[in-house]
């Protein structure tokens, strides 16, 4: 069983994350993201970051970050103008139990990560943090 930890929200205006026509049918309705985390996984990519494929779920689109078998995640949802995410880790009780649970360290510096890609890009607009 395993339980989750997550960072606060960063919240942002970008209108250069393109919105695919029916990528909502892999999500819920009017919710998107697909090109932000696209984006967003070439960011942490190019900063030493490994990632693995972007996927959907029903809250947004996922991007997988570390080692495999993946316990930390980046979600990005908005509608086209107004974007959310927030990082997350799932982590298994057997590796905190034995002392190996480090992804609060991880978290911390995926998101420092992010941020500093987001603050770096022109067309980001009020970047904010909100407590999750």
């Amino acid at each position: 069983m395993g339980s989750m930890k997550q960072s606060p929200l960063l919240i942002f205006e970008c209108a250069d994350f393109g919105v695919t026509p029916g990528e909502d049918l892999e999500t819920n309705p009017g919710l998107f993201g697909k090109s932000l985390a696209r984006w967003l996984a070439e960011q942490l990519h190019a900063a030493g970051f490994p990632v693995g494929p972007v996927f959907a779920e029903d809250f947004g689109w996922c991007i997988p970050v570390g080692p495999k078998p993946h316990s930390l995640y980046v979600a990005c949802q908005g509608d086209g103008e107004t974007w959310q995410l927030f990082v997350f880790a799932e982590f298994q009780f057997i590796a905190r139990l034995l002392g190996r649970d480090r992804s609060a360290a991880t978290l911390a510096e995926v998101f420092a990560a992010i941020r500093r890609c987001l603050e770096s890009a022109p067309s980001v607009r009020g970047l904010r943090e909100e407590s999750s």
